[in-house]
């Protein structure tokens, strides 16, 4: 195609540069000498190609601490035009999901810390996961940001096609404008993956004599250099290179600009209100794995003119996909709650020359808050996500770092013990949460009676960040094909409840170690998922959690009603419970069955033997690794012990026990392929019962938790 003398076209790249919190530093560097570093070399040899560049505000603070010299080089790039910052969430959340005005703290404080890291005042800003809802132009105007980007997928959404993507639009939210740009998804497809000439080509296609229109461009940086096989073809093959040769030898027609040199030389196409959307291949992972697959099977069938009228899954799905996911979240909204309270309880301290102690714990808790406000733990697509254990390890233990920042402002290093009965996950039913110095007890009555959080506070460090093994659409292709792992077929076990701890089961007399790591074996009660009866009351020793339940074991042909009881005893100090069980046979007969407490521990390692380990005083453990499997007959105590972490969780129960012990572990995939994952140690203390009618059956169990 010939272009007349007169035809043109904008062209902005944008690139978003992230890494996750808690992402290991020999990572970040290896992203930074293979994908940030080597970008910004080719960069600086072609003045004429100008780019807008997101980074997150907590890799910018690791650039400053480990290369300050880069950020010297981006101060530059900026001083000659070259280049402009985007801002958006300091921490990377997903920005529809937290409370406003941590949305608008978030953004301002990125951007604060790029205009005194650069010299430039950013006023466009990335969305994390391009998740949109149009509640945001509020916050995110009111924070200072002029526009934002998302995928075309959500223009395509409100109907717009074909030219109308070309350009820009403004959105409003009680008045609060904000114009929005469409990236475009041929150009994500095909930079830097296919021959730079044939970007060039697309370019033309869509060149006009006005050269009013923009192709907009904006994806991860790490796909230059940082993905499998990229560092090859986009730097020692010269893809990248090469591209930036072309686009300044085209430069009479390609007008290269940053988004923000568009923005003010062109005025936007008109108004728009984009539905809540995020880029499709999100849309599909947030689907159940059954609907995620007939949404493929959809996409690949359906006729090419009515494919932007498909809409998979929602983000906020994810909070259903996986109730672990529901936990991190509703946890992240009470500590932003109480980092507010206390803020505001604090704030009369702040006047005048009193200490200003106060003031720096509270900015402290703000901060460790929004580091735990981070999306990558809270959702699973194409890499780890979720099923990563070291990032959401990382969030809990920023959340806990301002949980705890509070508790001493609050209480002033006082010891304090208190009980709170709400709806932690809103989902209509109440949970039972007790908060002291040391440690934090969530049960959920509506669930097992079970416990499904303890937080050591000591240490930051949730003992209960789990996460069950569940169906991924991916599964059936690691079945097919086999993975990078040997063997990853045989883990593909699938849990049918939560794994938490004080979960009740009554065997199957078939039931071995195997099949329960399995979930073949049979379930004879209805006790795991069911509800429990709360009662709470206060002692001078501590809260107390009475759990009861009036269920059945099936037995034969018959469903037996038993009663089971737990009492826990929360202390006023130190970290650790006390629960003693009392299960109670109300038929009419006597009663044999197989009773066993299910506990879970995570520790973030079931392999490297050296650092984390079982143990007991005065018994050798075999195997001692927690990613193994065993059988340990006639037992009282099993210890757990992370050198790593700097803590160990003691058990022990007053009746002999035969225990069972395995890993959870998990199959998901990653950048180069699929892995397992460990997610908890199981340890299943179990007994025989004989109960005589209306006979009883009582033992006391306790973990205690102390710093190493």
């Amino acid at each position: 195609m010939l272009l007349a003398d007169q035809d043109k076209i904008h062209l902005a790249l944008g690139l978003h540069n992230h890494q996750p919190v808690g992402n290991w530093d020999r990572v970040i560097e290896d992203s930074y000498q293979h994908s940030y570093m080597p970008f910004i070399d080719v960069l600086e040899r072609h003045p004429a190609i100008h780019l807008s560049i997101h980074y997150a505000g907590h890799l910018l603070a690791w650039l400053a601490q480990h290369h300050p010299e880069f950020l010297k080089r981006l101060q530059a790039l900026v001083a000659r035009g070259q280049l402009e910052l985007i801002t958006g969430g300091y921490f990377e959340p997903i920005l529809a999901t937290i409370p406003d005005d941590d949305k608008v703290g978030q953004i301002r404080y990125l951007s604060e810390t790029v205009r005194n890291a650069t010299g430039y005042e950013p006023v466009g800003m990335w969305l994390s996961g391009r998740v949109w809802e149009p509640h945001l132009a509020k916050p995110i105007a009111e924070a200072g940001v002029k526009y934002a980007v998302v995928d075309d997928t959500h223009f395509k959404a409100a109907g717009l096609r074909g030219a109308e993507l070309l350009g820009y639009y403004q959105t409003e939210e009680q008045g609060h404008v904000v114009s929005m740009f469409p990236i475009n998804r041929q150009l994500r497809a095909m930079i830097p993956f296919q021959p730079p000439e044939r970007v060039i080509e697309l370019l033309r296609q869509h060149a006009t004599s006005d050269g009013q229109r923009l192709m907009l461009y904006f994806d991860d940086g790490e796909k230059f250099g940082g993905w499998p096989d990229t560092y090859q073809s986009v730097y020692l093959d010269g893809w990248l290179e090469r591209f930036f040769v072309l686009l300044e030898e085209n430069r009479d027609w390609i007008l290269c600009s940053t988004i923000n040199e568009y923005r003010e030389a062109v005025k936007p196409w008109g108004r728009i209100y984009l539905p809540t959307a995020s880029y499709t291949e999100m849309q599909e992972w947030a689907l159940p794995p059954d609907q995620a697959a007939l949404f493929e099977e959809a996409r690949q069938t359906v006729d090419p003119r009515f494919q932007d009228f498909l809409r998979g899954g929602y983000w906020r799905h994810f909070l259903i996909k996986y109730p672990e996911a529901n936990n991190l979240h509703k946890k992240m909204l009470r500590v932003s709650d109480q980092v507010k309270a206390t803020a505001a309880v604090a704030a009369p301290v702040l006047v005048g020359e009193t200490s200003s102690l106060p003031a720096d714990l509270i900015g402290r808790a703000r901060e460790a808050l929004w580091r735990g406000q981070s999306n990558d733990p809270y959702w699973h697509g194409v890499f780890g996500g979720i099923y990563l254990n070291h990032l959401r390890g990382a969030n809990y233990s920023a959340l806990l770092e301002a949980e705890v920042l509070c508790d001493e402002l609050r209480h002033h290093g006082q010891p304090f013990c208190e009980l709170e009965i709400t709806d932690f996950d809103r989902d209509g039913s109440v949970e039972a949460l007790v908060s002291t110095q040391d440690q934090n007890l969530y049960f959920q009555p509506g669930y097992g009676g079970a416990l499904f959080e303890h937080d050591f506070k000591a240490r930051h460090y949730n003992l209960l960040d789990t996460l069950a093994r569940r169906p991924e659409a991916y599964h059936a292709a690691i079945r097919k094909t086999g993975s990078k792992e040997r063997g990853l077929d045989k883990l593909l076990h699938y849990d049918w409840y939560r794994r938490l701890s004080l979960l009740d089961h009554f065997f199957h007399p078939d039931t071995s170690l195997e099949t329960l790591h399995n979930m073949s074996y049979g379930e004879q009660g209805d006790f795991i998922n069911q509800p429990y009866e709360l009662s709470t009351r206060e002692t001078d020793e501590g809260v107390v959690i009475q759990l009861t339940r009036d269920g059945h074991v099936w037995v034969g042909p018959e469903f037996w009603p038993i009663r089971v009881a737990k009492e826990i005893l929360v202390p006023r100090t130190g970290a650790g419970f006390t629960a003693t069980y009392t299960v109670t046979n109300l038929w009419d007969r006597p009663l044999e069955a197989w009773f066993g407490v299910e506990l879970n521990v995570n520790v973030r390692a079931g392999s490297g033997q050296e650092r984390a380990f079982y143990s007991a005083a005065g018994r050798q453990i075999e195997p001692s690794g927690l990613g193994a499997m065993a059988h340990d007959e006639s037992i009282r105590e099993i210890g757990v012990r992370d050198e790593t972490l700097g803590l160990a969780v003691h058990m022990s129960w007053s009746e002999e026990a035969n225990l069972w012990r395995f890993p959870v572990e998990t199959v998901s995939r990653s950048e180069s392929g699929y892995e397992r994952v460990y997610q908890s140690s199981v340890l299943v203390p179990n007994w025989r019962l004989a109960l005589a009618q209306g006979g009883q059956w009582r033992c006391m169990m306790k973990q205690q938790v102390i710093e190493l």
